[in-house]
């Protein structure tokens, strides 16, 4: 293929980028906001005189598992402010009260219960969003949405608000009281921002939002107007110091332990609101304490690295600015994925608007376990900026440096959003790295390549997506799991829906679908084939069900093996109290040995169950069989087989105290985790965490030394772990 010339990328961006419309899609006009003469109190009462005015009250409409249907339950809102807050309130109708779904859970925590929410623009530029759901008893979810990204909603920040509600006899209400300072808003005697509401029905296993989300369109999009009058900023200072410790101890023969190590941590993070959309932020030894463990993933014979979400509060907060245009789905999952700053020991950075322009620079010093380059530590430096094109559409720049001693990585990329016809959207981009080595006489050049076309309307779903890098190209910021090849993807999906008299059957939706992917291999010009058929069906009881048969080839160290397999996936809410989730996987697998691979029989069989015995408690199991057998013209036998399982329980007294124990038995690796934690949250920030976990292994002292193979476990390792934080905001 011909080579992209940098200049000749960026002139297309930019005169593609001058044609974008500026016009954004409302319904009836702005809302007023009221302004409210009283004090609120956030007791989910709604007994306030700002909520006896006439309220808000439209047709909320299906985005999911239906487009464009009547969700057939009423619901009334209000919007009102004072100078420093911004509130919401809502009284969601239904006539079957008793079977609304609501718990009393943490943070994020709550999705599958009945919710209504917020979605905001508080800049109104359509290019990110803040989201606010909060659930029949007042708990909460938040997080915010890239316009990069689509329709991905990201719950990893965590905002400071305030939420409350109860269950009547005739529905449920709720109240919200967002502060201004957890916003980036632009002030003045006159501000508009954008808005979306959605509400969740667990009953009828819908999602259904006011204004109306049309197919193949992004909350953006949909947004109508809310008009506050005089919102000034005040000056914010929030200074978050904490203190953690880690107390572990291993074993060191059969009789005895080794001597504990402690581990104390103290740390501070600053953030500053130059305006009210302007904010610089640093922070001193970020916290990494893994109070929430990294996600339940097998790693056993996996071609590509796991990609693990960030849990640091400085580098969760504001990720929509450093969003960069991407191929979903592709082999870049990110191209700032922050957990590649491990360690550092200090970090910074100034985000915000300038007009139509968002941006961001984000500074680093990581500590290396060994001495690179002789220095011990890396410089990380990220610069992002996006102009809005008008609606959701954006073009944008992006720089990426690394430096360790003598190694030097430096990368420059451009991306575009635009959407054609209102359903059709191009997601474009271009990235051009410099990598020079300690030792090496000059820096070797590469480039990386991303365009995806998305496509929606109600009775179908469309994609086409193509992405190249070449084998010089090194994003050190990024999460890349290939280099040097070239991938064509594609998608076609009818979706086949009952008629609006059917809305209350079994079936939903069917959706059948065709997906294939071609990966060229620009080294050893060797092709991966992939061909997905496959139907997705959307039913009742939250239900849903995943048939699909895979046809296709896949080379590894200079083979082709035959990758055939068969697969299914379902899952099912039968009653308010249990979900229920399994899956099976039969087919060819590669056992990808770097000297010797070979091809094989694999199984794979899950299982999940997640009970709630009552609104505070909360139970799940899941079950994993994995296997690998070689065919029987190979000579047969098992490769490797494990059985992993994991079992968890929880009791929330209230929002913001609970206690969480784990087990967690893989007989492959022969051991079993334990995990205790007692967890007090008042507000993102002030936090109180004290847990202990403890590691029993299969294993024996013999000739001075510990070795596997025998049946009894065997306490090897415990730890003690204490957090304490406290977030001071001075106005």
């Amino acid at each position: 293929m011909p080579r992209c010339r940098k200049k000749d990328l960026l002139l297309l961006l930019l005169l593609i980028g001058c044609c974008a419309p500026a016009a954004f899609a409302a319904e009836d006009g702005p809302i007023i906001a009221i302004k409210a003469g009283e004090p609120i109190m956030i007791d989910g009462a709604l007994d306030e005189a700002v909520w006896r005015q006439a309220p808000i009250s439209r047709e909320f409409i299906t985005f999911h598992p239906l487009v464009g249907r009547p969700l057939g339950l009423a619901t009334d809102i209000w919007v009102a402010y004072s100078g420093k807050t911004l509130y919401f309130a809502f009284k969601c109708h239904d006539n079957r009260p008793g079977e609304i779904k609501t718990s009393i859970a943490k943070r994020d925590n709550c999705s599958k219960d009945d919710w209504i929410g917020v979605i905001l623009d508080p800049l109104d530029n359509r290019q990110s969003s803040v989201e606010f759901y909060v659930n029949p008893n007042g708990c909460q979810t938040d997080g915010l949405t890239s316009a990069v990204d689509g329709v991905n909603f990201d719950p990893s920040p965590d905002y400071v608000w305030e939420s409350a509600g109860r269950i009547a006899a005739d529905g449920y209400t709720v109240e919200m009281a967002i502060p201004l300072e957890s916003l980036r808003y632009k002030s003045g005697e006159q501000v508009r921002m954008g808005v979306v509401f959605m509400r969740h029905a667990a009953r009828l296993g819908a999602m259904s939002a006011w204004p109306e989300l049309k197919a193949g369109e992004s909350q953006f999009n949909a947004m109508t107007g809310i008009e506050y009058r005089d919102l000034r900023k005040g000056l914010m200072l929030e200074v978050l110091p904490n203190f953690t410790v880690n107390r572990d101890r291993a074993r060191a023969s059969d009789g005895a332990w080794g001597r504990g190590e402690t581990d104390p941590l103290l740390g501070v993070s600053l953030k500053y609101g130059i305006t009210s959309s302007l904010t610089a932020e640093a922070t001193i030894r970020p916290d990494f304490s893994q109070v929430e463990s990294d996600a339940f993933q097998v790693e056993v014979n996996q071609r590509y690295p796991i990609f693990y979400v960030e849990k640091r509060p400085f580098f969760m907060e504001g990720t929509n600015a450093i969003d960069f245009g991407l191929v979903a789905g592709g082999m870049m999952s990110a191209a700032v994925y922050s957990r590649s700053i491990a360690d550092p020991e200090w970090a910074a950075k100034v985000s915000g608007t300038a007009g139509k322009n968002l941006f961001a620079v984000l500074a680093a010093d990581e500590r290396l376990p060994e001495p690179a380059g002789g220095s011990g530590h890396a410089l990380w430096g990220v610069a992002r900026v996006k102009r809005s094109l008008g609606s959701d559409n954006s073009i944008g720049m992006l720089y990426s440096g690394r430096y360790a001693g003598e190694d030097k990585n430096s990368v420059l990329g451009a991306d575009l959003q635009y959407r054609f016809f209102g359903k059709l959207r191009l997601t474009a981009s271009g990235l051009f790295s410099s990598t020079q080595l300690a030792g090496s006489e000059k820096a070797d050049s590469g480039f990386g390549l991303n365009a995806m076309l998305l496509y929606g309307v109600p009775t179908l779903d469309a994609s086409l997506a193509y992405e190249r890098y070449s084998g010089d190209f090194a994003m050190a910021s990024s999460f890349l799991m290939r280099r040097d090849f070239e991938q064509l993807q594609f998608f076609l999906g009818p979706n086949l829906t009952p008629r609006a008299g059917q809305f209350a059957g079994w079936v939903k939706r069917v959706q059948p679908y065709l997906r294939g992917s071609l990966i060229h291999d620009l080294g050893t010009r060797m092709d991966d084939r992939l061909l997905k058929t496959g139907v997705n069906v959307y039913t009742r009881w939250s239900g849903t069900l995943k048939l699909e048969y895979r046809q296709g080839r896949e080379a590894w160290n200079g083979v082709s093996f035959r990758r055939n397999a068969a697969c299914m996936q379902a899952s099912l809410r039968p009653w308010s109290w249990l979900s229920l989730g399994a899956s099976a996987n039969f087919g060819d697998r590669i056992y990808y040995d770097p000297l010797a691979p070979f091809a094989g029989r694999g199984r794979t069989l899950s299982f999940a169950a997640t009970v709630q015995p009552g609104v505070r408690s909360n139970l799940g199991l899941e079950l994993l069989y994995d296997a690998l057998e070689r065919r029987p013209a190979d000579g047969g036998g098992r490769v490797y087989a494990l059985n992993i399982a994991n079992l968890t329980a929880a009791y929330q007294f209230n929002r913001f105290f609970l206690v969480r124990g784990a087990l967690r038995y893989n007989d492959y690796e022969r051991n079993l985790a334990t995990d205790l934690l007692a967890s007090f949250t008042l507000i993102p920030g002030t936090v109180v965490h004290l847990g202990y976990g403890s590691l029993y292994e299969e294993g024996a002292w013999r000739k001075e030394t510990w070795q596997p193979g025998n049946d009894r476990l065997l306490n090897m390792k415990n730890s003690l772990f204490f957090k304490v934080s406290y977030l001071w905001r001075v106005h």
